[in-house]
């Protein structure tokens, strides 16, 4: 058997605040996470009409004596321009962690074609105005890394990466096109997760700069230790709009429950094919296996039309409460079967807690972007999914708390050698405000009901400045995903409030009737929202 290190599902989890992969456990380690293709809808795929360009930016935007600067890759398309139009708008994708940016962004991609670039269609087409739109990459990752003598990502290079540093960069590069183009233009800033948090306070830090914001599931709220993820995987497992129910519920709880009786024996290593049963005799290695699930429960990648096996939780329910009918099939029986199937090769398991932390320090750069990431989590928003109470679907009174914040604090320690997390995430609630944004205007917050995220991110808000939207059955920014025949009704009445409010605020005559102060939208319903009707 082929042998696979832990590392990759370490770093699984913590992208966890922009990226809805499939898999964000410590297990099925250096499956790299990807990005589920979508076909296109109504978009010309031709990316000879997307250009690629590099914007200079200052390193430090706060130290004025640091003359150095690196270049920021960002894209742009003209296919929305008209020529005699009745408006003129800049629509901006705003690039997060993760995987670079290429020429689909601004063609079909998860990241704002469902949203954004089906409404600079709408305004181009139906309304006369035409939109020029631009997504840019952010700093450290992607082609977006500045240059050092040594690598960018070392500890000492690493300090000029924060979310501060990006938000910067992104008022810089509105000044860049409007000076190019000769003129201050409307912007409306688009993202979902981390960008969707820059996307957001791209309006409320620069209201001189961003007219307006459509920010889908961001985590406003900065939390370092972060165990609501895994309650709302729970409930997700009990919720029947997405498959889920009870009986599913209680099969992953008491397969957890078998399986941490007997975590330090040779069969539990052999049914998860953990390649040396020995180490799990060490607590950490034993936290490392279960802490984040045995087996991948697709919550924040909830795809209700999937169609390959195990693809999503109705279609994993479905099948785990089928084998656990079979006469004599525990439940940690079920699991291992699931954990099987979803590798779907004979690759072992290497459960090595040490060699992970070997792995996390070295100062190497990824298509992925890991490291880059795994710095902002040290330094500036924690996010770490723990599993450490009765409501974790994978906790149990053999181990109440099988992820423990301190795994992720050791991390910090050992990889950048940060001790004060929980002093440099108190910075960040003081700079942002977590949810108590009140008196900003014009930014829509949109969450879906079956994204872990969401628990994070702004549900309700008494400001009509900032409307917000809650998308049953809906998983991580699903509706920024190109637009598709078997689009649930709450996702298309999703877009529908997008589309609705961003036109409502840029151009009032645009809309014959809307609704002020609440309303509804289809199935859903907007509070505070601009809507037609």
């Amino acid at each position: 058997m082929t042998r696979a290190v832990i590392l990759w599902t370490i770093l699984l989890q913590l992208f966890g605040a922009t990226h809805a992969t499939s898999d964000y456990r410590y297990l099925n380690v250096l499956r790299k996470a990807q990005d589920v293709p979508v076909e296109a809808d109504q978009h010309d795929n031709n990316d000879m009409h997307v250009e690629e360009a590099y914007v200079d930016q200052r390193l430090d935007h706060y130290d004025h004596t640091n003359r150095a600067t690196f270049k920021q890759r960002y894209f742009s398309t003209k296919r929305y321009v008209l020529e005699n139009p009745s408006k003129i708008v800049n629509f901006l994708c705003v690039g997060g962690e993760g995987p670079g940016f290429d020429k689909s962004v601004l063609i079909d991609s998860v990241h704002c074609t469902g949203d954004m670039l089906e409404l600079a269609q709408i305004l181009s087409k139906k309304h006369g105005v035409s939109v020029q739109v631009y997504a840019l990459e952010h700093r450290y990752y992607g082609k977006s890394y500045p240059s050092f003598s040594d690598s960018p990502v070392t500890i000492q290079n690493l300090k000029y990466l924060s979310s501060r540093q990006a938000l910067e960069d992104l008022a810089h590069f509105v000044h860049h096109i409007n000076d190019k183009q000769g003129r201050d233009l409307r912007w409306v800033t688009f993202g979902g997760s981390y960008p969707g948090f820059l996307a957001a306070y791209a309006r409320l830090k620069y209201p001189h700069m961003i007219f307006a914001g459509v920010s889908s599931s961001a985590p406003l709220k900065i939390v370092v230790d972060f165990p609501d993820y895994y309650h709302v995987v729970g409930k997700d497992l009990r919720y029947s709009k997405v498959g889920g129910s009870p009986s599913c519920y209680d099969i992953v709880k008491k397969g957890h429950e078998q399986a941490a009786q007997i975590v330090d024996h040779e069969k539990l290593a052999k049914d998860f094919m953990v390649c040396d049963a020995s180490k799990l005799k060490e607590r950490r290695n034993q936290e490392i296996l279960l802490g984040d699930g045995l087996i991948n429960i697709p919550s924040q990648s909830n795809d209700p039309v999937c169609t390959d096996d195990l693809c999503n939780i109705r279609r994993l329910c479905e099948f785990m409460e089928e084998i656990h009918s079979a006469p004599n099939m525990t439940e940690l029986d079920v699991l291992a079967t699931v954990a099987s199937k979803q590798r779907g090769s004979d690759e072992c398991l290497e459960v090595d807690w040490n060699k992970t932390l070997v792995e996390l320090s070295k100062p190497v750069i990824t298509d992925e972007g890991w490291r880059s990431w795994l710095w902002q989590t040290c330094t500036e928003f924690g996010f770490y999914q723990t599993c450490e109470d009765e409501h974790c679907p994978y906790a149990s009174a053999h181990m109440p708390q099988p992820h423990p914040v301190d795994i992720d604090l050791e991390i910090c320690k050992v990889a950048f050698n940060t001790t004060d997390v929980y002093e440099n995430i108190e910075a960040s609630i003081n700079y942002y405000g977590g949810l108590d944004v009140n008196g900003g205007s014009r930014v829509l917050f949109i969450n879906g009901d079956v994204d872990p995220w969401s628990a994070l991110g702004l549900l309700n808000s008494t400001d009509h400045g900032l409307p917000t939207v809650v998308v049953p059955g809906a998983s991580h920014h699903a509706w920024t995903h190109s637009k598709q025949a078997t689009d649930s009704k709450e996702i298309v009445d999703a877009r529908a409030i997008i589309y609705s409010t961003v036109i409502g605020w840029l151009c009032d005559e645009c809309l014959t009737e809307r609704t002020q102060k609440g309303g509804t939208v289809g199935s859903l319903r907007t509070n505070s929202v601009v809507s037609s009707t």
